[in-house]
């Protein structure tokens, strides 16, 4: 497939960069903070920030990678970002988690590994 010189120019020019931090998240870490860097194919400067702010909202903590088991079958929250509540300290006013994997089990239960941010105190 053939394009034009404009277009081609285009695709070869170096990315812009939009550098978004939290220093009040990743101070206490240190330098166990977490540096992420994603390219995307965002055009406008706003909206590249836009993305960083909510890319930063997620990524700008750590996280730690849990099982926890949850009433329901839940195979369909794999991907998906949900509030879980569980009778442990760290679930007890239901966090929102980015679900990674799910195991339903007999008896109408799931195992889901999930991604909780850790917030300093």
């Amino acid at each position: 497939m053939l394009v034009g010189a404009a277009f081609a120019e285009w695709l070869r020019s170096p990315e812009l960069v939009e550098v978004v931090t939290r220093p009040e998240a990743t101070g206490p870490w240190g330098d166990l903070a977490i540096d992420s860097r994603i390219s995307s194919p965002l055009a406008l400067r706003a909206d590249a920030v836009s993305e960083g702010v909510r890319q930063l909202g997620f990524l700008g903590y750590a996280m730690a990678v849990e099982t926890i088991e949850v009433a329901g079958w839940q195979s369909g929250a794999v991907g998906l970002s949900r509030r879980v509540r569980a009778p442990v300290a760290e679930y007890a006013d239901g966090p929102t988690v980015f679900v990674i994997a799910a195991d339903e089990r007999e008896g109408g239960t799931t195992l889901l590994t999930v991604l909780r941010k850790v917030i300093p105190k």
